[in-house]
């Protein structure tokens, strides 16, 4: 199970980030706030990932 959870917190991420985009038309004013830091996470996330897996 814990292989599968940052695979879902990814897909969940990227809805949020589409619901932003295309419900809310506001992720131009949401870049800095959340796209970027969740972008660095998901990075440095996958990175601990495959160097320890």
């Amino acid at each position: 199970m814990r292989i599968f959870m940052p695979i879902v917190f990814v897909i969940l991420f990227i809805l949020y980030v589409l619901y932003l985009a295309i419900i809310k038309k506001e992720l131009k004013q949401n870049l800095s706030k959340v796209v970027y830091p969740g972008l660095f996470f998901i990075v440095v996330w996958a990175l601990l990932y495959f160097v320890f897996l």
